[in-house]
């Protein structure tokens, strides 16, 4: 398994409390991106670029806490039950994926593709939420709670278009290595990508990540007080030509504008 050094590590000089919140920050994360099967300890040594022993150690306090749990059967780590909960009474004083289920319902079914919520988190695009057309062929290549590099999904990559150079540029930099997990995808293609949503307008993926899917996506204006989303439809690519690549993105732009609206009536 490829890693970047998702984690950068806090100089010897700081403060060591600050030090070993910022490192177990960094395992959840990683393990955040694997939930679904789990990682091994050796991976994730590899990934938060540690001492063996010192993994173990901070894997230990978070399982103590309920952060992180280890299946008996594989001694591979997930997220703990703790998180969930923690996360349920950090939500905005709204539902995101309330507020959004109606606009992602709509796109659903006005298209007949798979409509989908990102949303950023750092580096990384966490999907929030998915809704399903009626077209008999899906392109459902994102689970909800999915956490993936950003740009590697059309919503991920309508949000890092949507940042100034430099941070485009240290995001890339940053996530170089783990690019390589999504087909042909490095940063130079990525790079591309991010040139080419904002020549368009909008966010496409064109059989960059998947052959034979692409996406479209645009990011959500709204309020400071909530993290940046994104609206996309991924579908089969014979679904989505130039002309209805414009027609869908056009349904994306509808709704985006409802969403604003009910953002602003729930501030």
């Amino acid at each position: 398994m490829d890693y970047d050094t998702i984690y950068t590590p806090v100089p010897a000089s700081g403060v060591a409390g600050t030090q070993s919140i910022s490192r177990a920050a960094a395992l959840l994360r990683v393990i955040a991106t694997r939930n679904s099967v789990g990682l091994r300890l050796s991976e994730l040594v590899t990934a938060v670029g540690l001492e063996r022993p010192t993994v173990r150690r901070l894997l230990q306090g978070l399982m103590r806490e309920g952060f992180v749990r280890q299946a008996a059967s594989t001694r591979r780590y997930f997220l703990g039950r703790a998180l969930f909960e923690l996360g349920l009474a950090a939500s905005p004083d709204f539902d995101i994926r309330g507020v959004c289920a109606p606009s992602l319902e709509r796109i659903a079914a006005l298209t007949g593709d798979t409509a989908f919520l990102t949303m950023r988190s750092a580096f990384d695009s966490v999907c929030v939420d998915r809704f399903e057309g009626s077209y008999p062929v899906r392109a459902l290549t994102v689970e909800i709670g999915a956490r993936r590099a950003l740009g590697t999904t059309a919503g991920g990559l309508a949000l890092l278009a949507q940042l100034g150079d430099t941070d485009v540029d240290a995001i890339v930099s940053a996530n170089a290595q783990r690019l390589r997990r999504y087909g042909a995808m490095d940063s130079a293609r990525l790079r591309m990508m991010v040139k080419r949503a904002r020549t368009l307008g909008y966010a496409l993926n064109r059989n960059d990540i998947t052959e034979g899917v692409t996406g479209v996506g645009i990011a959500l204006g709204g309020r400071a007080d909530i993290p940046d989303l994104a609206l996309s439809v991924a579908a089969i690519s014979s679904r989505l030509n130039d002309e209805r690549q414009r027609e869908v993105v056009d349904v994306l732009r509808t709704e985006a504008a409802l969403i604003a609206k009910r953002l602003l009536r729930s501030g």
